[in-house]
């Protein structure tokens, strides 16, 4: 592994640079616990330093022992990253404590922390002959003393640390397999979807052949041009809502060559929302339900109307045909056993969380069904919207 490679930012997880917060914490807590034990065995005590002893002492000795011990972990740290294999799941799974060594921690206990003792105590004692304000007593903690504070300053700080780190690493973790979780759900349901869509077109095809062998032939080439559009777009998890449009464009134009005049499309995709990203083949289920369950068993066919609109935070496309309609009791048994639908919905619950909806209605006195379908996509800003491309 290349030096260039070392995490540079080792805040991700947490690391030893956030752990200057709570050293501070700590020693300032063991500053006033030693004051408040003060208080309590009285003023004849013998070890009655002051606060502001206590409070220069433990600030002192808590930076020294985090700056220390932070340096040389740190610098282990980036000797092992290029020897180890697997330094990378070991940073991933336990920060920079996942790439210092025993010998480097038995260092820091022998030496790193009576060094950090020392110049502590050297610091707090400088700092103590500064012309304060206040009377500065002459008595001063033991050298033990200090050494008990420094080893219960690095124990307590890089522990709560250590900690932290792996909590948040397994965060990480169930969040990356969560993703991917969703992933193979959806890429299963994909998968389910464009074969039940092409065997309906197979065997609208099949039927064409031997009734009218010319529309049969039209249709197959529009087939063909709509799987290595379709097929393509598919393996993306988002694509622009201009290419939806023109896949079920696509689909559509496939259904007038069987249906002929019966059927009369309208797509209406405003150019400020052409831009939005959507999640592929979510439109085209809707479509070919209103076909099957609503132009196609009418004799006289009718209208199909996709349109998209915002509302707010909301894109909105809604499927409208004028086709023989459904009962409320109908269109329930219908939605939940349609294929197509049910993958429909399956989608919107993996992708958005609860946060989708997808809403069928009929229309009054049976003039057919509208569809609705609700995500949240943040709108675009005017000035950062593309021209889309003209819809076939």
């Amino acid at each position: 592994m290349s030096d260039s490679e070392y995490p540079s930012d080792l805040i991700v997880h947490g690391s030893i640079p956030r752990t200057g917060r709570f050293n501070l914490l700590w020693s300032v807590s063991i500053a006033l616990v030693m004051w408040a034990m003060e208080w309590a065995l009285g003023r004849d005590s013998p070890h009655r330093y002051g606060f502001l002893i206590n409070m220069t002492y433990a600030l002192c000795l808590g930076y020294w022992c985090w700056t220390l011990l932070g340096i040389v972990w740190l610098s282990e740290a980036r000797r092992r990253w290029k020897q180890l294999p697997d330094a990378r799941q070991r940073f991933d799974r336990s920060g920079v404590y996942g790439l210092v060594g025993w010998p480097a921690i038995v260092l820091c206990i022998l030496f790193g922390i009576p060094v950090a003792c020392v110049m502590g105590v050297a610091m707090a004692q400088a700092a103590l002959h500064l012309p304060w304000p206040l009377p500065v007593p002459d008595q001063r903690p033991p050298i033990g003393v200090s050494m008990v504070l420094c080893y219960s300053s690095a124990l307590v700080t890089f522990t709560v640390d250590y900690l932290r780190v792996r909590l948040a690493a397994s965060e990480v973790r169930a969040e990356a397999a969560q993703r991917q979780a969703v992933e193979a759900q959806l890429q299963l349901l994909q998968a389910q979807l464009e074969p039940h869509m092409l065997f309906n077109t197979l065997a609208n095809l099949h039927a064409l052949i031997a009734s009218d062998p010319a529309r049969a032939q039209d249709m197959l080439a529009h087939l063909i041009a709509f799987l290595r559009a379709t097929l393509s777009a598919t393996r993306i998890p988002a694509h622009p809502l201009s290419e939806e449009f023109t896949r079920v464009a696509d689909y559509l134009a496939l259904m007038q060559i069987r249906m002929g005049p019966r059927l009369k499309v309208s797509l209406e995709l405003p150019d400020d929302l052409a831009s939005l990203p959507v999640p592929p083949m979510l439109l085209q289920p809707l479509v070919e339900n209103a076909i099957q369950h609503g132009l196609e068993p009418s004799r006289q066919g009718g209208q199909l109307t996709v349109r998209a609109s915002h509302d707010g935070e909301h894109l909105i496309l809604s499927v409208d045909d004028t086709g023989r309609g459904l009962q409320a009791a109908q269109l329930v048994r219908r939605s939940t056993a349609g294929f197509g639908l049910s993958c429909v919905r399956d989608r919107l619950q993996s992708l958005y969380n609860g946060g989708a909806s997808l809403s069928l209605t009929p229309k009054p006195a049976g003039t057919g069904t509208h569809v609705s379908l609700r995500l949240p996509v943040p709108l675009p800003r005017p000035e950062l919207i593309e021209e889309a491309p003209a819809l076939p």
